[in-house]
């Protein structure tokens, strides 16, 4: 880390006495680690930021772009701060994992109702607004956020929302702040909605012979009566197969008895699989490869069929994997390398399809500065429209004048 006056130096030794900074190392980089352990301090250490001007970034990767890397690491805010069990409701701190909060739920036979990777934190999960497996048959992540409490670079924490369900008397600001990449502030509890916990699970695994039988299978699968709640289309990483994964969950006796008869309902016999292998293959489809570039595209359910079938047909594309959630309208690509001589083509598909595409991820062999990326995430990301840019700027500016909060994702300076 180059630190650029002694000033600097001393106050980070000084957080570093007070056991809210420590030296880190990631991927060759070398920089400081903020270390709060609850929101007035991760309040203050904005404001150290501020006063330094000196950005921050939420995650190692994203620190690792920066000039100096700064790294604000949450996971220390962890704890549950109020559990309401007859109310399926809980308040958490967003350091929590996605682990920790289902078992601290479980045994009062209650979860959040969509999966995650079981490292990633509630507050990555709010502030990518990662979509789940069950995105369009349960919600996103917004849909359970009842209240959240956000640190500001100007020192503050700031409430908005509230811890019942029926309670917004006008905009609802805790929902800025899902899916802001924590451009406006740091998330650090919200109160969430719980759901029952499923009696029983069991997945099903198809294998249609062609993309066009795979669309077949996905219109009887999502026009059926099934107790769906998740329906994935994706190809085998090292054949380019399409399988389509679906899973049901509820009552025992209802699952119990649409299993019975779920053969007879689709072209072909289900594989039906043991639950090792069921959550096993879950697991796989709702990570994030770390190494390659992910792109999203978001449609209209009537229009996801028409882009894969397009971009599908060109193999100039590269070794390219594709991941549909049909009742989300969503479309993920994966490349190890992808040529994005082609992204200017992949959007321009998005669009005609009624939808559009953005860059998730970009994989360290596909860029080769931190400047790039940037560029590359701005084109892709930021709203095409001059005047949703132009106020998502200025709730920026308002938010964090001093653009102390780097997201790459989100690129707002």
């Amino acid at each position: 880390m180059d630190l650029k006056t002694s000033e600097t130096v001393q106050s980070l030794q000084a957080l570093q006495q007070m056991g809210l900074a420590c030296p880190w190392e990631f991927e060759g980089r070398s920089g400081f680690r903020l270390t709060p352990t609850k929101a007035s301090q991760v309040a203050k250490l904005l404001q150290w930021a501020q006063s330094q001007n000196k950005p921050v970034a939420m995650t190692p990767a994203d620190a690792t772009l920066l000039p100096e890397s700064l790294w604000l690491d949450c996971a220390a805010l962890n704890q549950v701060r109020q559990h309401s069990v007859a109310d399926f409701i809980i308040q958490v701190e967003c350091g929590m994992t996605y682990r920790e909060l289902l078992a601290t739920v479980a045994p009062h036979r209650q979860t959040l109702p969509l999966s995650y990777p079981p490292s990633l934190t509630l507050g990555q999960i709010l502030a990518e607004e990662r979509p789940a497996l069950q995105t369009g048959l349960r919600g996103y992540p917004r849909d359970y956020v009842l209240k959240a409490e956000l640190a500001t670079p100007d020192g503050q924490v700031t409430i908005s929302g509230a811890d019942v369900v029926k309670n917004v008397t006008g905009y609802d600001l805790a929902k800025l702040h899902i899916g802001g990449y924590h451009q406006f502030g740091v998330l650090t509890s919200v109160t969430l909605k719980l759901a029952a916990l499923p009696e029983t699970r069991q997945q099903w695994c198809l294998s249609p012979d062609s993309l066009n039988s795979a669309f077949t299978l996905v219109e009887q699968v999502l026009s059926s009566s099934l107790a769906l709640s998740v329906c994935e289309l994706f190809q085998e990483q090292d054949q380019g197969q399409w399988r389509l994964l679906i899973e049901l969950a509820g009552d025992e006796a209802i699952v119990k008895a649409q299993a019975s008869s779920l053969s007879g309902q689709f072209v072909g016999s289900p594989t039906v699989l043991d639950t090792r292998s069921g959550e096993a293959l879950l697991f796989d489809l709702q990570q994030f490869p770390t190494q390659q570039t992910i792109l999203e595209a978001a449609f209209p359910l009537s229009q996801w069929q028409g882009f894969v079938s397009q971009v599908s047909k060109q193999p100039s594309l590269g070794a390219m994997r594709i991941q549909v959630r049909p009742p989300a309208g969503l479309v993920y690509l994966f490349a190890d390398q992808l040529p994005f001589a082609a992204l200017r083509y992949l959007k321009e598909q998005a669009e005609a399809h009624q939808g559009f595409l953005q860059i998730r991820q970009i994989a360290p062999g596909d860029v080769t500065n931190a400047s790039e990326a940037m560029r590359l995430y701005a084109d892709a990301n930021l709203p095409q429209d001059d005047a949703v840019r132009d106020l998502l700027r200025r709730l920026k500016n308002s938010y964090d004048p001093s653009n102390i909060l780097f997201a790459p994702q989100l690129p707002l300076t």
